[in-house]
């Protein structure tokens, strides 16, 4: 229960870094997250891959913007989410935001515990050691000290 609670914080907070941010696009519907509860759940994808193109052309405020304010991407299956979540990371990650990068790889860990990084982002300098940590951290008990006392 303390995980479900724990990751519901994480992804509200990560979800929630840019809210009073003006979004990269207007919805498909032309409506607010809170105005339009009912997002279409197989949308999420499409606004992923613009997030991720976004990403791609090194405008990582854009791309920020638009993975974590779509509702349709928190409508779509976890694997769209958890996609989002691993850009997101990324993004902070190259903006030198690393506390705010490890939180947005904790919330994937909690969305999928088995996610992996590809090799070639596992090697990349500005994230592939936040995303061990992350991980690491995962597999630590609840309470237990991170290095082993001396």
């Amino acid at each position: 229960m303390r995980c479900v609670v724990l990751a519901a914080g994480i992804a509200a907070t990560i979800l929630s870094g840019c809210a009073g941010m003006q979004p990269a696009e207007p919805t498909a519907s032309g409506t607010a997250v809170s105005e339009n509860p009912a997002v279409e759940p197989r949308q999420g994808r499409r606004w992923l891959e613009r997030g991720i193109a976004q990403f791609e052309q090194g405008r990582f405020v854009e791309s920020l913007r638009l993975l974590q304010e779509s509702p349709e991407i928190l409508a779509d299956v976890p694997a769209v989410r958890a996609e989002a979540l691993k850009y997101i990371a990324f993004g902070y990650c190259v903006t030198g935001r690393r506390a705010a990068c490890r939180r947005s790889f904790d919330a994937l860990l909690v969305l999928d515990a088995s996610f992996v990084l590809s090799a070639a982002e596992a090697g990349h300098p500005s994230w592939g050691q936040e995303f061990d940590r992350a991980r690491a951290a995962l597999r630590q008990p609840a309470g237990a000290p991170l290095r082993p006392a001396r």
